[in-house]
């Protein structure tokens, strides 16, 4: 029995990439709906607009340009639709190929608030609380991929107060910190049928079960499935800083770079272990579930990076019309690979993910037609961090063309109402993830993605 408790549990951890999801992609998909005023430009000029207390967020130098200690609270929607067009998928090994997961995306909530209190004419603090990174995305049950994914949700909580110094009328720096909070849940489906027919094949190697019984013994546990729920949490510190440069009255230059922050995001997997059909198969799936082995439940941890970004921003402005542009750059390549191990120090998976550094690039445009009323418009590109080779239906990330419009009314000089829309255009891109094979299926198709950003500000200035 104890040669059966160790065949069980290295058959278990053979299968162990199907059935632990990757966290990796929590921190592969950045949120920039910190702003109902910016998402009208397409997040162009960001660090540079300083016009409202939401540059807390974007270039903290910013925030000593307000005259008026201001709140604001918006509200953001991000509508995901993203759908996988089978190609030539295969079944994992004992199962049924399954559907194709239907639309994997749905509408979230993305809220966020600001605060600005100029302190003198040299400098002003600022405080925010945002969500910049997030991941919501849910298949049907029994798809085809159910193996490698069926729901990713990824949280983030941003609490970052600043400061800004005024040095001069031409320049001007600020400095924050973030406390930032990760939560996460992943599920995938788990293959119990292979796991019971490769200990099964061990136990006729082994002597230990007639090989006459084999065949009826796999063909009884055929279609066997659970599912495996990975929780966990961290908490930790980062920074943030901003120049503003203004060598005119009507041209402003904006730098800013937000730092890297290190998880270790520790939490718990939970299997639920369906019931087989004979006393063999319910034997064996016993033993890989017991405490300590890989399909065991039990505490786990996982280190996640979110990383390093920058942007360069600027506001040129042509009487009431003023150009926005954004230059920006975040070192995803930090992202090479989710290790995940017990507490113990058993590894349970590892899953490459070899992350490109991503480059964002936008164009924009405000009109004011009056001290009420002013039109925006935008475009941009999201170069995509993930490669082919190693994207999986949890982030099926491609890269990005935005357009979008907005419109600010001010109806007096102490309320502003900003109002934006923005539709991304996705690439069809491929999907064959690395956790191909007979225990997880062959998931072979493109992933057809777009999404729609709709946010409202409300602006009060004391």
């Amino acid at each position: 029995m104890r040669n059966f408790q160790r065949q069980g549990a290295l058959l278990a951890l053979a299968a162990s990439p199907a059935v632990i999801p990757s966290l990796a992609n929590a921190s592969g998909f950045a949120l920039l709906e910190q702003s109902g005023s910016r998402l009208g430009t397409a997040f162009s000029g960001t660090t540079a607009a300083a016009d409202d207390a939401t540059t807390n967020y974007f270039n903290p130098a910013g925030l000593s340009r307000l005259q008026r200690p201001e709140l604001i609270v918006i509200a953001s929607g991000v509508g995901l639709s993203s759908e996988f067009d089978d190609q030539g998928s295969q079944a994992a090994f004992l199962q049924t190929l399954g559907g194709t997961g239907g639309d994997a995306g749905d509408w979230n909530f993305v809220p966020s608030a600001y605060v600005a209190w100029p302190i003198n004419t040299k400098f002003a603090l600022g405080f925010g609380v945002n969500a910049p990174f997030g991941l919501v995305t849910e298949y049907d049950a029994g798809w085809e991929g159910r193996f490698q994914a069926l729901r990713s949700e990824i949280k983030t909580y941003n609490f970052n107060p600043s400061l800004s110094w005024r040095v001069n009328d031409g320049f001007s720096i600020g400095v924050g910190v973030s406390y930032q909070r990760l939560d996460a849940e992943l599920t995938s489906s788990v293959n119990y049928s292979g796991v019971v027919a490769q200990a099964v094949q061990q136990l006729v190697a082994a002597g230990q079960l007639p090989p006459v019984l084999a065949p009826s013994i796999i063909a009884a546990n055929t279609g066997l499935e659970g599912e495996a729920r990975v929780r966990g949490d961290d908490s930790d510190w980062g920074f943030n800083i901003g120049l503003l440069f203004e060598p005119t009255q009507t041209t402003r230059i904006g730098l800013a770079y937000r730092s890297s922050i290190e998880y270790t995001v520790s939490g718990t997997v939970q299997f639920s272990e369906p019931t087989a059909a004979n006393l063999v198969g319910r034997g064996i799936v016993a033993i890989v579930s017991a405490p300590g082995s890989v399909l065991g439940d039990g505490p786990v941890s996982v280190d996640v990076e979110v990383p390093e970004s920058a942007i360069a921003s600027l506001r040129q402005a042509f009487g009431r019309f003023a150009l926005l542009a954004d230059v920006g750059w975040t070192a995803w390549s930090s992202v090479e690979e989710l290790r995940i191990v017990r507490d113990e120090g058993a590894v349970v998976s590892v899953t490459p993910e070899r992350w490109d550094d991503a480059w964002r690039f936008a164009l924009g445009g405000e009109y004011e037609f009056s001290d009420a009323f002013l039109l925006r418009a935008g475009i941009a590109r999201d170069d995509s961090a993930v490669p082919d080779e190693t994207r999986t239906p949890r982030l099926p990330d491609a890269q990005r063309d935005w357009i979008a419009i907005g419109a600010r009314w001010r109806p007096s000089q102490s309320m502003a109402f900003d109002f934006g829309y923005a539709h991304l255009f996705s690439d069809d891109v491929p999907l064959n993830p690395p956790a191909n094979g007979a225990a997880n299926g062959v998931l072979i198709g493109e992933q057809e993605s777009y999404v729609d950003v709709v946010s409202a500000q409300f602006t009060y200035r004391f």
